[in-house]
């Protein structure tokens, strides 16, 4: 991952894929001239229907999705309803000319990031910077729990087989695998490894030897006692 992926400050240049829902081209392009002069690299794709909308979310991942809040037949807010039952957890800000409070508010108690009127563009960049940034550090929180519960689940095993190796270990008398607390089966050289700081060094028993390796290993010859030496 580049380096940006991992900070949460803006960084000049920085990419950013924007999915523009409008049905006024200009309106469209400015908002994306209005990023790229604060120093975003920002691309976009522009749709103005459902149809369109519903396409481009299901066949792309965008870092960002700003709406018009009135569209033809349709409007802003439904569109992050759509974004929500797809699953989609794309940062959504509605840019739009004329809205009321109640409008405003409905549409962020619905769950959108923020709003921006578009006689205030200027405050655009600042918005998608906050956003872009509270998604960073959800995102980085999440697998924070997620790596937390792997941890405790490796130190409930090992607790496990810690109370295993105070009692009987099963382990196999033919091909000598050992048996786990989940039951299953591994070679003993890899159990151990595993649950204890000691690491195994191949080699073989004398006798092992000279069962596999008869033409090599000369037989020990028998000690001859001493004079004064009993057999």
């Amino acid at each position: 991952m580049k380096k940006y992926e991992y900070e949460t400050t803006f960084h000049r240049g920085q990419p950013l894929k924007v999915l523009i829902v409008e049905d006024t081209p200009s309106d469209a392009e400015l908002c994306l001239l209005t990023l790229r002069r604060a120093g975003y690299s920002a691309h976009a794709d522009i749709v103005a229907s459902r149809e369109e909308f519903v396409a481009r979310i299901e066949a792309e991942d965008y870092d960002l999705v700003l709406a018009d809040y009135h569209l033809p037949g349709w409007t802003g807010a439904q569109a992050l309803t759509i974004l929500q039952e797809r699953g989609k957890e794309t940062p959504f800000i509605l840019v739009t000319g004329h809205i009321g409070d109640e409008a405003a508010l409905d549409v962020i108690s619905k769950g959108a990031d923020d709003y921006v009127l578009k006689d205030r563009l200027s405050r655009l960049p600042l918005a998608v910077r906050r956003v872009m940034r509270e998604q960073r550090l959800m995102r980085e929180r999440r697998q924070a729990a997620m790596e937390k519960e792997r941890l405790i689940a490796q130190l409930r095993e090992a607790a496990e087989e810690v109370k295993r190796l105070n009692g009987m270990l099963p382990i196999c008398m033919g091909c000598k695998k050992i048996l786990d607390a989940k039951g299953r089966w591994h070679r003993i050289e890899i159990f151990i490894q595993k649950h204890s700081r000691g690491q195994v060094s191949p080699c073989l028993c004398p006798e092992c030897s000279q069962n596999l390796y008869p033409e090599y290993i000369k037989p020990r010859e028998r000690h001859s006692p001493r004079r004064g030496e009993h057999c």
